[in-house]
C-alpha cells in the first residue's frame, strides 16, 4: 500500500505544471509571461528595471519588458516616474499607465500592478 502512494505521489509531480500560476489578488515575486514570439518567461524587479527569466536557462536584467497583451498583439513597457510606459511594437503612439494587461504560460489574461517589489495580479 505504502509503495501504491509513493507511486500516485511521483505520477503527481511529474504531471504538474513547470510553473505555478498565481491567484487573483495575490502580490507574487515574478509573473509568468508570455513574450512577442510566444516563449514563457517570468519577470521580477531589480529595483526599477526587469529581471527576466526563461522557462530554461539563465535569466538577464532589462529595463523594458517586450509582451503579449490579452488580444494578442505585441508591447513593449519600461518603469519611468513610478508607472508603466507602453509601447506598440508593431509602431504607434505609446502611453503611460499604472496597470500591464499580459497574457501567461497557458494564455490566460491577467493585470497586473507594481507592488513594492511585486507584482499584484488579477486574472480578467
Amino acid at each position: 500500500m505504502r509503495v501504491q502512494i509513493l507511486a500516485a505521489i511521483a505520477i503527481l509531480a511529474l504531471a504538474a505544471p513547470a510553473h505555478a500560476q498565481p491567484q487573483s489578488g495575490q502580490t507574487v515575486e515574478a509573473i509568468p509571461y508570455t513574450t512577442c514570439d510566444g516563449s514563457p518567461w517570468t519577470a521580477s524587479w531589480r529595483g526599477d528595471n526587469f529581471h527576466h527569466q526563461p522557462e530554461t536557462g539563465a535569466g538577464h536584467p532589462d529595463d523594458h519588458m517586450d509582451y503579449r497583451t490579452w488580444d494578442g498583439t505585441c508591447w513593449s513597457a519600461k518603469w519611468v516616474g513610478g508607472q508603466f510606459y507602453h509601447t506598440p511594437k508593431s509602431g504607434g503612439a505609446g502611453h503611460p499607465d499604472t496597470i500591464l494587461n499580459f497574457t501567461d504560460w497557458d494564455g490566460v489574461a491577467w493585470t497586473t500592478t507594481r507592488d513594492g517589489n511585486g507584482w499584484r495580479v488579477t486574472r480578467r
